[in-house]
């Protein structure tokens, strides 16, 4: 039969063991313990049980060994799943993959990393970054840069366009007119009149109205609001205003979500998200809709963030990175259906309702999505979290004991440490950290959103420049994941930041009339920083300890509101000069991937091998001390075992067993 084995401390009171049971010193070497093992004695030897008792015992530590058992409390986990099978065995790195399973908890001895019930929720939170991303890049086809000129008089609309653009507005300007008498013109006489006068004698008078062209866009935010010639820059205010919502939501949502719980702050944003982008649809006030479009920002972005916690809360383990960068994918798909949506509706109000319908039915959700099991956990609330953990045990086949409930407790060593603030961030032993990867968000926010938001600056369809960004962003978030697995974080946000920053900075050297050369480079920039986007958030968690993580994350946040902000002003530069935006946004991707080299890659194989040469080779506790040690010493004090057949085993070890360390 088939025994597991789980290598514990003792306490002073274990350290004399009873006959019988096989206890290793943490002092002998590694050929002592093996020769040990294979004998079935002690090594304690040189230290009798019968000696002084004044005097203090050496370190040992105690192999347990444990029996897979039938139905008791001994053996956990349904269809052939033991609680204590696999946790205690090779980590990921000795079987070749990621170490990540340092995020095992208790909540995973009970559920497992990953299973039939993580996936339906990932699934479906993961749909949250849809509508949140509709709301984010409508504004590309909302307010358009579409071709204008001075309105015609209502009697004078069947003048031909071309004829009425020529003769009013010789100078090709589109703010101002000839001042004629337009009033005392008929389409008889119009003609005649300008034929009959010197143009260059005729001062020019500003519009009373525009005419837009229609043939790619309908009624846009522009041309609802007259948003040209002097107004113009009122349309940098107005997209300004979301993103400055978005950047408040993404340094805030986090804190608000650790007070109030994922779940309800998720849920309520999305509800505030869903008003808001209906109450838009109704707007015909430019300050109204400039409010309403904070508000949404920041209702949107703390969506984005709050989803993503919540999605890599449910799993553990190497699972992380995968479903972390996966909640990304959403977003690439998004871009294509709203580049859908915009053809089809071609009216900035239409298109404000489709995308805000999403949200709404995802609303439906609030009843059944379940809390972060691991929130929870922090919080002490242990009636909701065993709630929960029976649900996903049963849907992922695991068999629970009755009483598990008494080990959901915060373990001490959390109670015990030091409140953290965000002046821990700037302190001397994370302040390079911290510094760095300020940098390397604002790189990745200012090149992802410059690209993303701006592509009607790149020429060409807009439409058509679209579909091709999402499609070769999904297939990037997609591809990262294999990459990262293969080669870590690190190296996958220097590559694709570099090779967006060179992309950018080659823009600037293409010829005039070789917009496939530009748009290629273009789709070269959103595909390598799209997967950056999707990567950044579980690259800054892992260079943080657990109390830290929300704090360094946050602080990329800010990092990113930052950049969110100067976005809009940013294209502005066009008119100092046509290459500048485009150059700034190179410079601060190649920069930023710079920096990481001096950055760890805690994800990584060679990282993982350090770690764990740097251990006591011949300690056997040293080698097999996880983060789920005091998990399962509380599962232990709840659920003892005793030296029968299905519990602690005195036998020592027969020809054809080993121990996983």
């Amino acid at each position: 039969m088939k025994r597991h084995y789980f290598v514990q401390q003792m306490n002073n009171q274990q350290r004399m063991a009873p006959v019988g049971v096989c206890t290793i010193s943490s002092s002998v070497s590694a050929a002592a313990a093996e020769d040990i093992s294979k004998g079935g004695g002690t090594a304690n030897a040189g230290y009798g049980g019968t000696g002084d008792a004044d005097q203090s015992p050496p370190d040992y530590g105690i192999v347990n060994i444990y029996q897979k058992s039938g139905g008791d409390l001994n053996s956990f986990g349904g269809k052939g799943k033991s609680l204590y099978e696999g946790s205690h065995e090779k980590s990921e790195s000795e079987k070749g993959g990621n170490s990540a399973d340092e995020d095992s908890d208790i909540i995973t001895e009970y559920i497992g990393h990953y299973g039939l019930w993580q996936f339906y929720w990932t699934f479906l939170l993961c749909l949250f970054q849809i509508p949140t991303t509709f709301h984010i890049f409508c504004l590309v086809f909302q307010a358009a840069n579409r071709d204008f000129w001075c309105a015609r008089p209502a009697h004078l609309r069947s003048i031909p366009l071309e004829l009425w653009r020529n003769l009013t507005q010789p100078n090709g300007g589109q703010c101002s007119l000839l001042n004629a008498p337009y009033q005392q013109l008929t389409e008889l006489n119009f003609t005649d009149y300008f034929g009959s006068v010197n143009g260059s004698s005729l001062d020019l008078v500003s519009c009373q109205g525009y005419e837009f062209d229609s043939r790619i866009f309908g009624q846009t935010v522009i041309t609802e609001f007259g948003l040209v010639c002097d107004r113009a820059h009122m349309m940098s205010i107005v997209e300004m205003c979301f993103l400055a919502g978005a950047a408040m939501g993404a340094v805030g949502s986090g804190w608000i979500s650790d007070q109030f719980g994922r779940r309800h702050t998720l849920m309520c944003f999305a509800l505030i998200q869903a008003v808001t982008g209906f109450l838009l649809g109704f707007v015909t006030s430019l300050e109204l809709y400039m409010t309403l479009r904070v508000i949404i920002g920041f209702a949107s972005m703390s969506v984005a963030v709050v989803s993503f916690v919540l999605v890599v809360e449910l799993v553990s383990g190497k699972y992380r990175t995968i479903i972390g960068i996966l909640n990304i994918l959403p977003v690439a798909i998004s871009y294509v259906l709203a580049a859908g949506i915009a053809f089809f509706t071609r009216d900035w109000r239409l298109m404000q309702f489709i995308i805000t319908i999403p949200g709404a039915t995802l609303l439906l959700l609030w009843y059944w999505c379940p809390e972060s099991p691991r929130w929870l956990l922090a919080k002490g609330r242990v009636e909701e979290l065993k709630a929960i953990i029976d649900i996903a045990a049963k849907v992922n086949g695991f068999k629970l004991p009755s009483g598990y409930e008494k080990t959901l407790q915060t373990p001490d060593s959390e109670s015990n440490e030091d409140v953290v603030s965000v002046f821990d961030l700037f302190r001397m032993k994370f302040l390079r950290t911290t510094l760095l990867m300020l940098v390397v968000w604002f790189g990745i926010v200012l090149i992802y959103f410059g690209i993303t938001l701006h592509l009607g600056n790149l020429g060409g369809d807009i439409y058509l420049n679209t579909v091709l960004a999402g499609s070769v962003e999904s297939i990037a978030i997609c591809l990262s994941i294999v990459v990262v697995l293969k080669l870590g974080l690190r190296v996958n946000l220097f590559l694709y930041m570099v090779v967006a920053g060179i992309s950018c900075i080659l823009m600037n050297f293409i010829p005039d009339g070789n917009l496939w050369v530009i748009i290629t480079l273009a789709m070269i920039v959103k595909c390598s920083v799209g997967a950056c986007n999707a990567i950044i958030p579980t690259f800054t968690a892992y260079q943080y300890p657990t109390t830290m993580r929300n704090l360094g994350v946050g602080a990329g946040n800010f990092a990113a509101g930052v950049a969110l902000i100067i976005v809009p002003y940013l294209w502005l530069l066009e008119h100092v000069d046509q290459y500048l935006p485009i150059t700034v946004m190179g410079v601060c991707s190649i920069i930023g991937g710079l920096s990481l080299i001096a950055l760890k890659d805690k994800l990584s194989k060679k990282h993982q091998r350090q770690r764990s040469d740097s251990g006591s080779v011949g300690s056997v506790v040293s080698s097999v001390t996880r983060s789920t040690d005091d998990d399962t010493r509380r599962i232990d004090k709840h659920f003892p075992r005793d030296n029968s057949e299905n519990g602690l085993s005195n036998i020592g070890f027969t020809q054809n067993e080993s121990i996983f360390l």
